[in-house]
């Protein structure tokens, strides 16, 4: 259902052409009936120099100025004012149409309208404990990963993309780790016990992906001073070091 505050963003159909129709549908809904009867002027007018070209057996006495004149004369104002009405009717219809919803506008409000998801996009409980360590994770990675495209091509762009590759794979299991912490402790206590180790594993985590993170920024610079491979081989070999081991954490 909509509320009071989104109705009242659609009634206003001149504010609205700022998101709907185009420059015809605005002219229509701010004046419909001037503008139809134009329409009706010049249909009338041909309408009347057809008639000046053709006349009936009664008008062929006259001259084709005076035909026109005499068309023009009756024609003109009558097609101006049934023009004009049918102006007026579709002037409503195009103020009405601006006032409806776009498709996008309408998939938003269902949208809202629904009640929010207690768990994350990666099924973890929503500003949980769990869901928090595995989210510092994976920005350290995004970090990661957005330095490794700045490389040119090259040992120590190849080096660190496969580097990236080992932490997805740990970032893996860190929510796996994370999702099994959140069915033994989805309260965040994690005292004893396996919860308790996840917790310490996690964070432990946390602080490797950074590292590596930090690391590898460090490396992207040295790199773009000295191409040469050799010269940063001792800071890749460390960085390697530094990534996580959840895998081998036997949980």
């Amino acid at each position: 259902m909509m509320t009071r505050h989104q109705a009242g963003r659609f009634d206003d159909w001149r504010a609205r052409m700022a998101v709907r129709g185009g420059p015809l549908t605005h002219a229509v809904a701010r004046a419909g009936w001037a503008v139809l009867a134009v329409v009706g002027v010049v249909v009338m007018t041909v309408v009347a120099m057809v008639w000046a070209i053709n006349p009936s057996e009664e008008a062929t006495d006259n001259g084709p100025a005076a035909n026109f004149m005499g068309a023009f004369i009756l024609g003109v104002p009558f097609g101006a004012v049934v023009f004009g009405l049918i102006g007026v009717a579709v002037q409503y219809a195009a103020r009405s149409w601006l006032r409806t919803p776009t498709a996008a506008e309408r998939d938003t409000a269902r949208a809202a309208q629904r009640p929010a998801s207690p768990y994350t996009d990666d099924g973890l409980l929503a500003g949980g404990r769990w869901a928090q360590s595995y989210e510092r994770c994976a920005a350290s990675l995004r970090s990661f990963h957005t330095v490794v495209t700045t490389l040119p091509d090259g040992p120590g762009r190849n080096w660190l993309t496969d580097v990236g590759s080992t932490l997805d794979d740990e970032l893996r299991e860190a929510l796996r780790l994370a999702k099994l912490g959140d069915g033994l402790a989805p309260d965040g206590h994690a005292i004893a016990g396996t919860p308790r180790r996840i917790a310490d594993l996690l964070t432990s985590a946390e602080r490797s992906f950074a590292q590596t993170a930090d690391r590898a920024a460090a490396i992207a610079l040295d790199l773009r001073k000295d191409t040469g491979f050799e010269a940063v081989r001792a800071q890749l070999d460390t960085l390697a070091a530094q990534t996580p081991h959840l895998r081998a954490s036997g949980l």
